[in-house]
């Protein structure tokens, strides 16, 4: 299923550039054959299926959460390496959790990872504590940006791929934005770096979720024109977003995992009218979509799409009188069941819970695909 978000961002490209998704597909192919990748702290290891659709090996993965470390094992029995704390990725030996033994940490050619984003995150009531964080290494974000730039900069890979949330771009108590201190130490460790605010519903998935996806290429192979490039890459693979419904039709999603009290309680109701408040120029055929999990201060509402799915929501479809389940929301990730086989089989039925946790930490499928595919093409014109 990953492989449709590929397909029609390569046919994007292939207008733009005047040449061919079989042409493009083969370059990438070339380029991936023989490249390993490496992700950390992704949520559900989504790049491990697109980098089974773009032809890379896999390196390794890490992650810190035992249920997330089950699911990425059930997920991928393949895995030959999974270690679990980024914090530790500098040592000489780490335990493998997949053979029990100590073993080095191998180079990767591609790093994907994400960092803790409570800290910088601006519904972190003590985020001004937190204002050099990625300077000091301090809070959990900090101490994993540490973690992650460990490994960078003893393993050099040629490709670092990071994302957080929009937070990391805002100024925090006055002070500049932490995402300056990220490039900084990116340049230090001898890479050129850029940045980008992605939405999640500019690449085809029905759900508002903006992230700061970085990009950090080797200075000694490319240049910051090349970064550059690839996030114009990543604008022509821009998609609207499909209708709600259209997209659940469309990918065969289904009602796994339902939560067990399936009406709104007395608050939730007062969230879901204050929200509906918001859209009063609805017509009667918009899906109106409300976070019910949040204050009545906040009653987060879109249309024919989600708000923003974070571990604790509780997403309310307001035409169908029903709560998501959790099947759905995985898929408003673009994490889908034939993508991801012990999902339907163990987590929907047995850890609802833990498929919401995932979903409001995940990679979105789409947004990690563009900004890969990109990545690629810009490797291949190297």
């Amino acid at each position: 299923m990953a492989n449709f978000f590929i397909e029609k961002q390569l046919e994007a490209v292939a207008r733009e550039q005047g040449t061919t998704v079989r042409s493009l597909r083969s370059k990438i192919s070339d380029v991936a054959s023989g490249l390993q990748m490496a992700t950390a702290c992704s949520g559900t290891d989504s790049p491990m299926v697109l980098a089974k659709c773009l032809g890379l090996e896999s390196s390794f993965s890490c992650e810190f959460d035992e249920r997330k470390q089950e699911w990425i094992m059930e997920n991928f029995p393949e895995i030959q390496r999974l270690f679990s704390d980024i914090k530790t990725l500098k040592c000489q030996q780490v335990l493998n959790l997949v053979t029990g033994a100590m073993e080095r940490v191998p180079r990767a050619d591609i790093f994907i990872t994400g960092f803790v984003c409570k800290s910088v995150s601006t519904e972190n009531n003590d985020r001004k504590v937190y204002k050099n964080c990625i300077k000091e290494g301090t809070g959990e974000t900090g101490e994993t940006f540490s973690g992650m730039m460990d490994y960078v900069k003893k393993h050099s890979p040629s490709v670092v791929i990071a994302e957080n949330v929009k937070g990391i771009t805002a100024k925090n108590d006055g002070q500049p934005p932490v995402i300056l201190h990220v490039a900084d130490a990116m340049k230090r460790a001898g890479y050129h770096f850029g940045y980008k605010i992605l939405n999640t519903s500019d690449f085809l998935i029905p759900q508002s979720r903006n992230r700061c996806w970085m990009i950090g290429l080797r200075r000694d192979k490319y240049s910051q024109c090349d970064v550059e490039d690839v996030f114009d890459m990543i604008e022509q693979m821009k998609s609207p977003a499909m209708e709600l419904k259209k997209y659940f039709q469309h990918f065969c999603v289904g009602r796994a995992g339902m939560p067990v009290n399936k009406a709104p309680n007395a608050r939730q109701k007062r969230v879901i009218k204050i929200a509906l408040k918001k859209v009063p120029k609805r017509s009667n055929r918009d899906q109106v979509i409300v976070d019910v999990a949040k204050s009545e201060q906040r009653a987060p509402v879109q249309l024919n799409r989600t708000p923003c799915l974070v571990a604790n929501s509780a997403m309310f479809w307001h035409n169908e009188e029903r709560f998501l389940s959790a099947e759905e929301v995985l898929a408003l990730q673009g994490i889908f069941t034939k993508d991801f086989k012990a999902a339907k089989s163990t987590f929907l039925t047995q850890q609802r819970r833990l498929c919401h946790d995932l979903t409001g930490n995940a990679f979105s499928m789409s947004v990690c695909s563009a900004v890969l595919t990109a990545v690629l093409l810009k490797i291949a014109e190297a």
